[in-house]
Parts: structure tokens; C-alpha cells; sequence
């Protein structure tokens, strides 16, 4: 009770820390879950059916691990969730799961009421601890490049990420997506959301980054995205994966100005291109296809 009379002083004072602010709102799990139940509806849209069951790959699990367990609530047993860096709090992962109102029926299409509350109840038993949730069904490993799994024999389902792959410097993005795509079982399903505004202020001013600079570093594709337009990014997934991808949402957006003048090293294929805000892309692996629901 204390603890949550300190976290209301907080609020009121404006005061709550900004992580666990978006813990509770935006990367809560009730929020994660409806994005997720939105991109798995897209991929079922586009492909007839998408994998449910088996193993499922996330890469980038952030600190709040809000998709893994959306996965695994879906009917994954298996899920490996990686990063890069070691970003997992447990503070955050459970103020994350605090409160999970909605998520039941955001997946409400993917998995009935019940088994949706064994395998939450199953995971909230672990009380957040890594080496607990591992054996129950989600493993977390980080750091770990996507490249380091190829040379085991493990194969996925789903490879999954959302709003990762816009924060990987350009000249490492061929090697991840090659890598991630060998890593899909015959007939798998690799589903993506690239998030392409500026990072920095995408509210008011999502396509500042793309004014000139000298150069754009490692450090700045973390912190607002690497600047990729959609037009080379459709380039570079079939040119590093061999897969043909579709792409059901690619929203283009009018309503902030565009940087005068461009940086000359932005490729792009007209106003539109630069216009795009992000995309899911989905893509099935040939071969026979998994199980499907």
C-alpha cells in the first residue's frame, strides 16, 4: 500500500520515472498486445494463415518483454527473445504486466479466453525472473547477435520485431536480415514494423533527420532511427532474404514539412517514399508450411 501511495505522489508531482511511465501506458502489455494482435491480423490477411504454435524468434526485447509474452500467450511454447544489448528490468516487466485488462481480447482472434489465462497465470507465476520464465517457455538472451543462433540447428515459426530493425545502421542491415530469414523453419513467417519518423519528435517534426549531415552515426540510428526511406528498404529485404514480402501497411504522412534541403545521400523514390511513416512487412519461408491456426 505505501508503495502505491509513493507512485501517486509521483504521478501528481510529475515526478514518475519515464520508463515506468511507458510501462504502464504505451509498452504495457495490454498496449503491446493489441500491436500484436494488429500485425498478426495483417499477416493473416496477406498470407491465409499465420503460425501459432512451436517456436517463435523475437529480436530486440527491449526492457519491458510485453510481445514475448504475447507470444507465448498465443501458443508459442517456445519463445527466444534476443537483443543485442542487455536491456531487461524486471521493474519494468512487471509494471508492464500490472494490469492486463485488454490483452485477452486483443488476441481474442488467436487464442480462446482460457488457455489465454493458464498461460498468463502460468508466466506471472515466475514472478518476472528470467532463469523462471526460461522454464516455463521464454528464454532471454542478451547481449546476442541474430547471426550467433545460424550456426545451431534451432529453426522458428515466427520471427518477430517491432520498431528494432529502423534503430540497425544501414551496412548491418543485410547480415541481420539474411541471418534472421535462414533462421525460419520451412514455411515459416518473418513479420516486421519499421518504425521511419524521426525518433527525436515524431509528433511535430517526424523528418527533421533527414536534413544534410556529415555523417549518421551508430549511435544516432539508436537513438532516431538509421533513415532508411521505404523505396530501398523494399530493396533490401528482398536482396538480403530471397523472400517476396508484402507489405499491407505503409501509411504516408502530409502534415509536417520535409527538410529544405535533403540530405543529397538519402535514396528515395519521390515524395511519397520520404512521406512514409513505417510498414509491417510479412513474408513466408518456402517449404511446407507449419502448422497453422
Amino acid at each position: 500500500m505505501r508503495q502505491r501511495l509513493s507512485r501517486w505522489k509521483q504521478r501528481l508531482l510529475g515526478r514518475e520515472d519515464p520508463n515506468l511511465a511507458a510501462a504502464r501506458q504505451h509498452r504495457s502489455f495490454d498496449a503491446m498486445s493489441g500491436v500484436l494482435g494488429w500485425m498478426l491480423g495483417l499477416a493473416r490477411s496477406e498470407l491465409g494463415s499465420v503460425p501459432l504454435a512451436g517456436r517463435a524468434l523475437e529480436i530486440g526485447t527491449g526492457q519491458f518483454m510485453a510481445h514475448a509474452a504475447g507470444l507465448y500467450v498465443c501458443g508459442f511454447d517456445r519463445v527466444l527473445t534476443v537483443d543485442r544489448y542487455r536491456q531487461f528490468a524486471r521493474p519494468l516487466v512487471q509494471a508492464s504486466q500490472e494490469r492486463p485488462v485488454l490483452a485477452r481480447r486483443f488476441l481474442s482472434p488467436f487464442v480462446a479466453h482460457d488457455p489465454f489465462m493458464a498461460r498468463w497465470q502460468r508466466l506471472a507465476a515466475t514472478g518476472w525472473l528470467p532463469e523462471k520464465l526460461a522454464a516455463t517457455g521464454i528464454e532471454y538472451r542478451a547481449p546476442l547477435e541474430v547471426a550467433a543462433l545460424t550456426s545451431g540447428p534451432e529453426r522458428f515459426d515466427l520471427v518477430f520485431s517491432y520498431t528494432v530493425l529502423e534503430h540497425v545502421p544501414p551496412a548491418e542491415l543485410p547480415g541481420l536480415l539474411s541471418a534472421s530469414t535462414a533462421l525460419l523453419a520451412p514455411g515459416g513467417v518473418a513479420l516486421h514494423f519499421v518504425d521511419l519518423e524521426d525518433h527525436l519528435d515524431p509528433r511535430s517534426a517526424p523528418f527533421n533527420f533527414l536534413a544534410p549531415a556529415a555523417q549518421w552515426t551508430a549511435a544516432q540510428c539508436g537513438e532516431r532511427g538509421n533513415r532508411l526511406r521505404f523505396a530501398p528498404w523494399r530493396r533490401l529485404l528482398a536482396d538480403s532474404t530471397g523472400l517476396a514480402w508484402r507489405f499491407p501497411y505503409a501509411p504516408v504522412r502530409h502534415d509536417a514539412p520535409l527538410p529544405a534541403p535533403l540530405d543529397a545521400g538519402i535514396g528515395h523514390a519521390g515524395e511519397d517514399d520520404l512521406r512514409t511513416t513505417a510498414f509491417v512487412a510479412v513474408a513466408r519461408a518456402p517449404g511446407e508450411k507449419a502448422d497453422q491456426s
